[in-house]
């Protein structure tokens, strides 16, 4: 349950970065669209609109330094993102190896205490033993020849 809950967090940063990535990548397209829209627009209004030129170009620069930002910024929480969903799935990855293992060790040591015991029980008993094992493997024989 706990893995499921892992896989369905990192699934969720891994769609939340993607999403952020391309939506910054979207916004840098529509800079530069707005970017090369704009150069288009000063060279057709030549020498006579010189300052409203340079204007257009600062905002430009501007727009294109905050897209290249944005990007960035974007690319960064993305890493971030990922590496944390890393992180977390590491971390239950340990925790389920450490659990299996605690689980494996209680398994063997009932397993050769029940042995031990059946041992013992034999050895006190022996006619007993022989009888039960004949009933099981009667029983056994029984249900295999019966399909």
């Amino acid at each position: 349950m706990e893995e499921q809950r892992v896989q369905d967090t990192a699934e969720q940063i891994g769609k939340t970065a993607g999403d952020m990535a391309q939506k910054a990548g979207d916004m840098a397209q529509k800079a530069g669209d707005m970017a090369q829209k704009a150069g288009d627009m000063a060279q057709k209004a030549g020498a006579s609109m010189q300052g409203k030129l340079d204007q257009g170009k600062a905002m430009v620069q501007d727009m294109q330094t905050g897209a290249a930002t944005l990007a960035r910024q974007a690319s960064e929480a993305g890493r971030q993102a990922v590496s944390q969903a890393g992180d977390v799935i590491q971390s239950a990855a340990r925790e389920a190896g450490s659990q299996a293992s605690q689980a494996a060790s209680s398994l063997y040591q009932q397993s050769s205490r029940a042995g031990d015991y059946i041992s013992r029980y034999a050895a006190e008993q022996p006619v007993t033993a022989l009888l039960i094992a004949g009933a099981i493997g009667y029983g056994l024989a029984y249900l295999i020849h019966r399909r």
